[in-house]
């Protein structure tokens, strides 16, 4: 299944404020760009984790 589909399926109301980010910025921003920050501004608690998400790995965590 896509992520877009299941995006769909499980918080409908995200999607649709993603959508309509998405075109009011007529395609300049990714749907998934835009979904993201839709959650965070519906979840602002959610958003130490798409921070996370956005950083590069730490090199202290690399196997040997």
């Amino acid at each position: 299944m896509k992520t877009s589909v299941l995006r769909w399926l499980l918080d409908p109301l995200t999607s649709l404020l993603a959508l309509r980010l998405w075109s009011r910025e007529r395609g300049r921003r990714p749907y998934d760009a835009a979904w993201r920050l839709a959650r965070v501004m519906r979840h602002p608690d959610e958003l130490v984790y798409r921070v996370h998400g956005h950083q590069p790995d730490d090199p202290g965590d690399a196997l040997p």
